[in-house]
């Protein structure tokens, strides 16, 4: 009987397939192709398994990817272009991410220091608040409190009505990290590896866990872990409670190159673990165990952090392309070349993915509208750069390279 099975493993390895035989004696193909992706195992997925339809609140985008795994995603918000400008905000330096919205306010960080907040009706600056060091990533809202993650390594909470300043804590080095709020933990990475939770009552620090290199991505929620990836190519689950490793697995590789680096962060769906790495790969993992489920190996570096909707991995590259990518096995579904790289995050609001170009020479990218089904071109403005639109109620709004705008349908 073994001697059958590795004469037929031999074989199917000379056409590109691996039979893998399960302890329960089912089997499942793994296709093998030129550039070492890994396509067909359903191992882990878990179809029922949908993202969450809306936050806790309605008409909120409470952190950065809408939920707390990440997703990037709330299909039941039914925007739809063409769109009517009702507000824009010139926030004069760089907005690398998105806002976070709730109670009638869009509050966001900036390149150069400040945490301001925004009336999602008119437009207009509700407060602005100095801090020490940038803004390079998203805040978080979590019941009055802003949270901003900054490049002086702290964690400060804002009051989100007025901006004045609750408390502020040393999380180690510079963090770009965007606070994770679960319950009445925020977690955030930072440069020099480290991992913490901080109370977002009294911003006391609950624990400090160690990756295997710098942290510059946002950790998602997995079940009763949270996960992320770092600068030594590594995938870690650390538990929510107490920061011990739960799980770890290793990019995987083109041959002498090395693991590569996570810049992207996770987003968590289906029971897996989605994130691309700039060694142009993209990796799912079984959120419980972090085995391989499959790779796919795109055409150039992988900073985007992907969304997920609709059984659908939606990721950029660097090769100018927004892919589709099929959650259980990879495969592509289709592709959109949108011109210019692609740096930051899509985002999938209703039937719609959003995405920027990080165009070259200074210049404003293009933000993109496509058909979460076709990847057809619905709608396109002539501003953006890293990660694109949030949405509530009745309007989107889009992060261009130095402004915000307030789109309502038309």
């Amino acid at each position: 009987m073994r001697t059958g099975r590795r004469k037929l493993r031999r074989a199917l390895i000379a056409i590109g397939l691996i039979l893998v035989l399960t302890a329960t004696g089912g089997a499942y193909l793994l296709i093998r192709d030129d550039a070492g992706n890994v396509e067909g195992s359903a191992t882990g997925f878990v179809a029922t398994e949908t993202a969450p339809r809306a936050p806790a609140k309605a008409g909120t985008w409470p952190e950065y990817g809408f939920d707390q795994r990440r997703t990037r995603a709330n299909d039941a918000l039914n925007l739809s272009p063409p769109f009517a400008e009702r507000w824009r905000y010139d926030a004069a330096a760089l907005l690398e991410f998105p806002p976070v919205v709730g109670d009638g306010r869009a509050v966001i960080g900036t390149n150069d220091g400040r945490a301001i907040a925004i009336d999602t009706t008119t437009g207009r600056e509700l407060w602005s608040t100095r801090l020490t060091g940038q803004m390079a990533a998203s805040p978080a809202l979590t019941g009055d409190v802003a949270l901003f993650a900054t490049t002086r390594g702290r964690l400060v909470a804002l009051a989100a009505a007025d901006g004045s300043r609750r408390w502020s804590v040393s999380v180690g080095s510079s963090s770009e990290s965007s606070p994770l709020v679960i319950g009445d933990g925020a977690f955030v990475g930072t440069l020099d590896g480290t991992v913490v939770r901080v109370n977002t009552l009294t911003g006391a620090v609950v624990w400090r866990a160690q990756a295997a290199g710098q942290v510059k991505a946002s950790l998602a929620a997995a079940g009763p872990n949270v996960v992320v990836g770092d600068y030594a190519g590594r995938i870690t689950a650390f538990g929510q409670r107490d920061g011990a490793v739960a799980w770890q697995s290793t990019s995987p590789a083109p041959r002498l190159r090395g693991p590569g680096r996570f810049y992207a962060g996770p987003a968590v769906a289906y029971g897996r673990v989605y994130l691309g790495n700039v060694n142009r790969r993209v990796v799912a993992l079984q959120a419980d165990t972090g085995r391989r489920a499959w790779v796919r190996t795109l055409g150039d570096f992988v900073y985007s952090s992907a969304a997920v909707s609709r059984q659908t991995v939606f990721v950029g590259s660097y090769d100018h392309k927004l892919y589709a990518l099929d959650a259980v096995t990879g495969i592509e579904r289709w592709s959109f070349d949108a011109g210019e790289r692609i740096s930051g995050s899509p985002s999938v609001i209703g039937r719609l993915v959003y995405v920027s170009t990080l165009a070259r020479g200074g210049r404003n990218g293009t933000t993109f509208a496509l058909d979460v089904a076709s990847g057809d071109r619905v709608w396109s403005f002539p501003d953006g750069r890293y990660s694109p639109a949030v949405g509530v109620d009745g309007l989107l709004i889009l992060t261009g390279r130095h402004t915000l705008y307030g789109l309502a349908p038309a």
